[in-house]
């Protein structure tokens, strides 16, 4: 199986918009946010070609954004077409007049670096490197820009799969080397180096293989979450097909139920927070006065203490019930491990089937109302 970072991500993001895109191949407008990010890519890939026998100027630089923003159709209003335009003008004039020169005896040696490497001896993992620079001291770094208006926390940063994937990349195509690794904000013009450890690539091998396990198994389910409200697909998803209106609910006022349902939830949960305000507020009335019941206003507060075991210590637990031939008593099955090894490239199909036949399933329902939601950045993946 050939395999992307973009691949992995869709798919763990939502398997059936992975099958939606890449197996059904279902065409969609370009998102303009994906247009920006591409046209930025495009500009500050020629800036660095290291075919240019001198650097390009500012105006060069910039020219190369505004054609290949010129190239694509958008169908997004004039005013929101010429804003993101203008963003990219001012942001990559800052990105030149800050990074045009550079520290002596570093160099770039590609740009746009196309790879396709063995994964497991029957896989391929493809992607493309936005920069490889050779550093002064002759190490590698590998340089991806991020074009989004939006940084995550660095939390979320470290733990995704993109550079790791362009580590085990750059490994392979320039042996012996020393590579690090380098996410470049251009929007914030922030520079955000990492580091990968060998457990760590490991850990995102492991992923890459789960990923491939899901695909092979045809395990494309809908993972609905806050990113379905401006997903590309969403007229395609199972989930958010328009629905056939019978001819008797025609007359049902569906809007006016979901507006309804919403202020009322809304009023629910303001009243959650002043209830918690309040229970502290009588919570501390009682501790002052050293008493577990107060009496107001016709009503009347009792405070009851009780304790309820949250978890176990496992080896101390162990230690006491083994010697007793109690300790499988009181033993269970990890769910979370299971949802695991489910999803994991461990098991063969129908030992799959198999483990989910031995499951007990619950279900419950939930609706969920709130406003329609404006699309966030999206940018361009490889």
């Amino acid at each position: 199986m050939r395999i992307s970072y973009s691949r992995c991500a869709t798919y763990q993001h939502c398997p059936h918009q992975y099958r939606l895109q890449y197996v059904d191949r279902i065409p969609v407008p370009e998102a303009i946010q994906l247009v920006f990010g591409s046209a930025v890519h495009q500009a500050l890939s020629f800036m660095y070609d290291p075919r240019h026998l001198r650097t390009p100027s500012r105006e060069e630089v910039i020219d190369v954004f505004a054609k290949a923003w010129k190239e694509v159709q958008l169908q997004d209003p004039e005013d929101q077409r010429q804003d993101y335009f203008e963003q990219g003008v001012l942001l990559l004039g800052r990105f030149y007049d800050r990074h045009s020169s550079r520290e002596e005896g570093r160099y770039t040696a590609a740009t746009e670096l196309f790879f396709s490497i063995p994964f497991d001896g029957e896989h391929t993992l493809t992607g493309r490197i936005d920069r490889v620079d050779v550093l002064p001291d002759n190490r590698l770094e590998v340089v991806d820009y991020k074009t989004s208006r939006r940084m995550p926390p660095q939390s979320i940063i470290e733990k995704d799969a993109q550079l790791a994937i362009y580590r085990m990349a750059a490994d392979i195509l320039y042996p012996n080397r020393e590579v690090t690794t380098t996410l470049l904000y251009v929007f914030h013009d922030y520079e955000m180096r990492l580091t990968q450890s060998a457990e760590f690539l490991a850990e995102k091998q492991d992923e890459i293989r789960d990923v491939i396990a899901g695909i092979q198994v045809g395990d494309f389910d809908p993972r609905p979450g806050p990113h379905c409200d401006w997903c590309a697909y969403r007229a395609y998803c199972t989930l958010y097909r328009t629905p056939v209106v019978p001819p008797d609910l025609a007359e049902v006022d569906i809007g006016a139920l979901l507006r309804e349902y919403a202020d009322l939830d809304a009023q629910e949960k303001r009243a959650e927070d002043r209830l918690s305000e309040l229970k502290q507020q009588i919570g501390e009335y009682l501790d002052r006065c050293q008493a577990e019941r107060i009496e107001g206003g016709g009503y009347v507060a009792e405070r009851r203490h009780s304790r309820r075991i949250a978890g176990w210590d496992e080896a101390r637990l162990r230690e006491l019930l083994a010697p007793m031939g109690l300790w499988d008593k009181v033993t269970q099955v990890s769910s979370s491990a299971l949802r695991d090894l489910l999803r994991s490239a461990k098991l063969t199909r129908d030992q799959r089937r198999e483990l989910e036949g031995a499951a007990a399933y619950t279900e419950t329902e939930q609706i969920r109302v709130k406003p329609v939601a404006v699309p966030e950045d999206e940018e361009t993946q490889e």
